[in-house]
């Protein structure tokens, strides 16, 4: 397994990565309120095409480099698996899509920017590809709600927390079988963050009640709007 490499929160680094992708998201959102409907729809599809290119091509890059591995470079992590979607998402737009993307994908990738864990070092391309890939996530989320007015269903936010439990027998089987750490399922993160607290499998419990407040603070804004609508 390749060693994970951490970086300072608030480092050289860390603003390197992080201001020029907060920037970019957010001009992309600017950009995309003022296109008309072709443009917006073209502009859509060159998003997701990029961003589905960047999650597919970063594969044959590992393997040129010698780093592809099954221990790390299977698409199992959630933020692994929310970038590929983020892709599909803008090209296909299906609700199942969205609702992953918006409630993985927010709250993960924000985490990961926020304390970023390279599972591939930041070497060569790698550095880039980690911001590019979490920010489109976030701009994939944000960019259909924001401008195709998708939301998420009523109830989603537990449905989709429910549904997530499926993967971890899954993923930690195969964990067992590759002596992999995929989802952190074996053992916490490196980095320092409030949720992480304890070893395995104690820290599974942070995890999870991380993950069912997150979904309900990311579902809030529409669960207002439903219970509004009801009174």
């Amino acid at each position: 397994m390749i060693e994970h490499e951490i970086i300072p929160l608030f480092g050289q680094q860390w603003w390197a990565g992080n201001a020029p992708t907060v920037v970019v998201v957010f001009l992309f959102l600017i950009l995309g309120k003022r296109l008309n409907g072709v443009w917006l729809h073209k502009t859509t599809f060159i998003l997701g095409g990029f961003l589905l290119s960047v999650a597919i091509l970063s594969h044959p890059y590992q393997l040129a480099l010698g780093r592809w591995s099954l221990q790390s470079s299977l698409p199992l992590q959630m933020c692994a698996i929310s970038a590929l979607l983020s892709g599909l998402l803008l090209l296909f737009k299906r609700q199942w899509m969205y609702e992953i993307v918006y409630f993985w994908g927010i709250p993960g990738a924000f985490h990961s920017l926020m304390t970023p864990e390279f599972t591939l070092g930041t070497d060569g391309l790698f550095f880039i590809e980690y911001f590019v890939s979490h920010g489109g996530i976030i701009l994939s989320a944000l960019w259909v709600t924001l401008l195709y007015k998708m939301k998420p269903r009523k109830g989603s936010w537990w449905k989709i927390f429910l549904w997530s439990q499926l993967l971890l027998p899954i993923v930690g089987s195969l964990n067992w079988l590759l002596d992999a750490n995929y989802m952190y399922i074996c053992a916490p993160p490196s980095v320092e963050n409030p949720f992480l607290v304890g070893e395995f499998p104690y820290h599974l419990i942070g995890l999870e009640l991380a993950g069912l407040l997150h979904f309900a603070i990311v579902y809030l804004p529409f669960g207002i709007q439903y219970r509004k609508k009801k009174n």
